[in-house]
């Protein structure tokens, strides 16, 4: 049965943080997030967002991917995913259009799992089982000493989350002391995964940077360097004694498999809206297993947390349930539902699709189609 994309509504909503991140060479004083919901003809509504990271992604949805697939059959999604990559080939294949291509194809997976009445897991033939979920734990923020930091790291360890992640603080003083206090008071059974964020140059500065942090229990240190540095992760991997993450934001194929190919990462980081949704996601997680690498979600938990129950992998989450949402990314404030947190673990609900609702009354549509 045909059943046509009939609209694709695009928006976006900017929610300020409590207090400026620094992330890498990054300074972070707002959020910025783009919705699509794509209706077919027959009633089906499928939704998904991200983080726009400043840049047009409603644009790249309403002018390059929304023209490719209105009026086209929403199923099967692949098929969507891969007219819209064609159409857009000249501008496409990586980077921005990409992500918005992204929204539109787990939009489409959204639908594809209501339309059989079942969550996207199962539709993926996946395990009801729940998976590992990696919490971010704290990044650095002036105001905040690094012990107090630690001890939020500490009591969402005695939460049961056995992976929390830290990010790098620029300054050397306060990242041992961060590290420090959490070494000699975690869980024996838990680490901490330390998120660089792009932080470093050249291989011989951050090995130089984490040589002098002690020993702390790292799963492994994320993102030192820029993903598309093939030759400096293979050289960072073969002289640093922690494993290696690599993947945020990436949304070239290509570079993970060149990643791969040079055995420069022990971690494979996904971000499924980046990498262009759903089906390129299944891919790449194909080519961690080959290479068998372990893989850890990038955020979007609400996505994520079906391709780990399918596929399996560790989904990322920050602390919910904080009034006024998480001061590090409150897109729980956007949403209703989606996966279920307990112990270090969690699971998908079982309603049909992705399981969650967005509030769309908190954002601002850019051009409904």
């Amino acid at each position: 049965m045909i059943d046509p994309i009939a609209s694709i509504d695009v928006a976006t909503v900017r929610l300020t943080l409590p207090a400026p991140l620094r992330l890498g060479p990054v300074t972070v004083a707002s959020r910025e997030y783009a919705a699509v919901r794509v209706t077919t003809e027959s009633g089906l509504v499928g939704s998904a967002y991200c983080l726009t990271r400043d840049a047009p992604v409603d644009a790249c949805v309403t002018r390059l991917v929304a023209p490719a697939l209105l009026g086209t059959d929403s199923a099967p999604p692949e098929a969507a995913w891969h007219r819209a990559s064609r159409a857009t080939v000249l501008v496409g294949r990586v980077g921005l259009v990409l992500r918005a291509l992204g929204l539109v194809d787990i939009a489409l997976w959204d639908i594809a799992a209501q339309r059989v009445g079942h969550p996207l897991w199962r539709l993926l033939s996946g395990s009801p089982n729940p998976v590992p979920a990696m919490i971010v734990a704290a990044y650095p923020l002036p105001e905040r000493s690094p012990e107090s930091l630690a001890d939020d790291v500490l009591r969402l360890a005695g939460a049961g989350y056995r992976l929390l992640k830290v990010a790098r603080d620029p300054d050397p003083d306060r990242m041992r002391r961060l590290l420090g206090r959490v070494a000699s008071r975690l869980p024996t059974a838990a680490s901490i995964v330390v998120d660089a964020g792009f932080g470093w140059e050249e291989p011989a500065a951050a090995l130089t940077e984490i040589s002098n942090w002690g020993d702390p229990p790292l799963a492994w240190l994320e993102d030192p360097l820029v993903p598309e540095d093939v030759e400096g992760y293979a050289e960072l991997r073969r002289r640093a004694a922690c494993r290696i993450g690599v993947g945020d934001e990436l949304s070239s194929q290509a570079s993970f498999r060149a990643l791969a190919a040079a055995d420069a990462l022990d971690v494979l980081r996904l971000d499924v809206v980046a990498i262009g949704g759903v089906t390129p996601a299944r891919a790449v997680m194909t080519l961690a297993a080959e290479h068998r690498l372990d893989v850890s979600f990038h955020v979007y938990a609400e996505t994520s947390i079906h391709l780990a129950m399918a596929a399996g992998g560790t989904v990322e989450t920050f602390e919910r349930d904080i009034p006024g949402g998480n001061p590090l990314d409150p897109a729980d404030r956007l949403l209703v539902g989606g996966p279920l947190f307990s112990a270090g673990t969690a699971i998908a609900p079982a309603r049909p699709g992705l399981g969650y609702e967005l509030d769309w009354e908190l954002f601002t549509y850019s051009k409904a189609l």
